[in-house]
């Protein structure tokens, strides 16, 4: 039977079945076309992230008493997981009103009307502890920013991402575009270019001078 999950809670648990669980596009990549006068076609700008997704699940109401637990649940920013999808997870916001009465006087099933990033991560967190150059294989299909803990001073490389850093025990947040340590910022104590992100396959680490050990961790992301 498929399902989805808000936020840790299962739809089986929310009186509901699932009539059509929707289908989810692959994401497409934000590109700009720009017309230039006296230049042949349109000039095209990769602005380099991914818009964002929308999906329809259409539910059936089997326990009424739960409706304003559901309510209650599809408000704001929640996590979304689906059954075909298992173990993947989306950043979500509900895009519909749903007239509730209407629905479930003359139906009783009802639409949820969802925006989505772009971008699936897995459930799991992955750590990877380096203590020495070489690698490590990533799963997924796109890119993901990690976070990094670091040893020592001064500088290591991850995909050719060069970070430097000149106080001990800094944690570097890849995906915020964040230095701290003890909950301060840090962000005067990190010289880089840019923030490292992890693809793919197999990412390349190197160890600098007085640089003893990266405790990386990110999650796996899918388009």
């Amino acid at each position: 039977m498929e399902w989805f999950k808000i936020n840790g809670t299962s739809s089986n648990d929310l009186g509901i079945v699932i009539k059509d669980i929707g289908a989810i596009p692959t994401a497409l990549r934000n590109i700009e076309t720009v017309s230039v006068n006296g230049r042949n076609g349109n000039l095209h700008i990769d602005n380099g992230n991914y818009e964002q997704k929308t999906i329809t699940i259409k539910c059936i109401v089997t326990d009424l008493s739960k409706i304003d637990t559901l309510k209650a649940k599809l408000q704001g920013v929640f996590y979304l997981e689906r059954s075909v999808e298992e173990g993947r997870i989306y950043k979500a916001k509900i895009k519909n009103q749903i007239d509730f009465v209407k629905y479930l006087v003359d139906l009783k099933e009802f639409p949820i009307q969802l925006i989505m990033d772009p971008i699936a991560y897995s459930k799991t967190l992955t750590t990877e502890v380096i203590t020495s150059n070489g690698s490590i294989i990533v799963g997924g299909n796109v890119e993901t920013p990690p976070t990094v803990v670091v040893t020592g001073t001064g500088t290591f490389t991850i995909n050719g991402y060069s970070v430097t850093t000149s106080e001990d025990g800094i944690t570097i947040d890849c995906d915020l575009m964040n230095c701290t340590k003890d909950s301060l910022n840090k962000n005067s104590a990190v010289t880089l270019d840019s923030f490292p992100v992890l693809t793919p396959g197999n990412n390349a680490i190197t160890l600098g001078t007085g640089i003893t050990k990266l405790v990386i961790t990110y999650k796996a992301g899918w388009l």
